[in-house]
């Protein structure tokens, strides 16, 4: 009997402590596109892998992008409709960081129309508590793929959807990538 209990009380436990991963990963991502929707840059930034932006260029841009969204927020109507954040995938360690993907849906709307896309975020963790989250189109870049860790051959990323334009009567509009 002690021999069926034991694994059966170990497996549970994994599984508790799985779904508890999955449920802070979720969470820290709805805080940071909260204040996304926000305009809370600040914020925002405090979910980003920190390397991306420690240095003082970096905070420049952040700056730059903030003051520019700010601008086209007020001259365009822009606002952001809707954040939803999709579920993260298994968690895989590589190199002493966590990684995991997350899909996030964004719509934002304007005076002419909205554009909706999917992206997918790679979560980033070194203690699995906090989490930091990076547009997979960064991964690209190597710029920016330099200052980021490398991502386990493990984690699957899909690829990325074509956002969907619609004018302002609902409309979808044809969008040349």
């Amino acid at each position: 009997m002690k021999k069926i209990i034991l694994p059966l009380l170990l497996l549970v436990s994994a599984m508790v402590s799985a779904q508890n991963q999955s449920t802070i990963i979720k969470t820290e991502a709805l805080k940071m596109a909260r204040a996304l929707a926000a305009m809370d840059f600040k914020t925002y930034a405090a979910y980003t892998w920190p390397a991306l932006v420690s240095d003082d260029s970096s905070k420049q841009k952040i700056k730059q992008g903030a003051d520019s969204a700010a601008k086209y927020q007020k001259q365009f109507g822009l606002k952001v409709k809707s954040i939803l954040i999709g579920n993260p995938s298994a968690v895989v360690k590589h190199k002493g960081v966590m990684q995991c993907t997350i899909s996030q849906t964004t719509e934002i709307e304007a005076m002419m129309g909205s554009l909706s896309s999917e992206n997918t975020l790679i979560g980033l963790s070194t203690d699995g508590k906090k989490w930091y989250f990076v547009e997979a189109s960064l991964f690209a870049s190597p710029k920016s793929k330099a200052k980021l860790p490398e991502l386990s051959p493990k984690l699957v990323i899909p690829v990325q959807k074509k956002p969907v334009l619609k004018d302002a009567n609902g409309k979808p509009l044809d969008i040349k990538q």
